[in-house]
């Protein structure tokens, strides 16, 4: 499968590894087909021949040695390949952007918490209502559920209820 390698990056700049097949050129193929190979590739796919003809404002007439390149070099075969390979990158990128946004949302809950955790240090018990002091907790919770992705967990059905009674003095705190 020897040939040229095309001037178009599709992702593996710098590895060693073995060219794949919709970056070089067979050995059979010649430069010409081999570049329109590139541009029908390079379409997406919803590509077609005729859509690729037309956005490269091609001769429509060349149609016919295009037909004939695609059949010769297994142009569908080959760009199928190409987009199951962006399909594979395309989620290795998007897993590794949540992970990151996760790991941002931790370091944000973190820090919020030492926010929180210096704020309750500083409140006077008796100035604390009730109301207050739920409003706190749900709020902590709240966001606490939604960074760790609790909130999107499957609603299984709660065998109890946990009350929280508060009274309006926090005297014994």
């Amino acid at each position: 499968m020897g040939g040229q390698v095309a001037d178009i990056p599709t992702g593996n700049l710098g590895e060693q590894a073995e060219p794949k097949c919709w970056e070089t050129r067979l050995e059979a193929e010649s430069p010409k087909a081999f570049k329109a190979f590139c541009m029908f590739r390079n379409m997406g796919y919803k590509r077609s021949i005729k859509a690729c003809l037309e956005l490269h404002e091609i001769d429509p007439k060349k149609y016919g040695s295009w037909a004939r390149y695609a059949r010769l070099f297994n142009w569908n075969e080959r760009a199928a390949l190409y987009d199951e390979y962006v399909a594979k990158e395309t989620e290795r990128e998007l897993i590794a952007e949540r992970v990151e946004r996760k790991k941002r949302q931790m370091e944000m809950l973190n820090g919020f918490d030492e926010l929180v955790g210096k704020r309750l240090k500083t409140l006077d018990p008796e100035k604390l209502d009730a109301d207050g002091a739920m409003d706190l907790l749900e709020r902590s919770a709240k966001l606490d559920s939604f960074i760790t992705g609790a909130d999107k967990e499957n609603n299984k059905p709660v065998q109890g209820e946990l009350a929280i009674n508060f009274v309006d003095s926090f005297k014994d705190l």
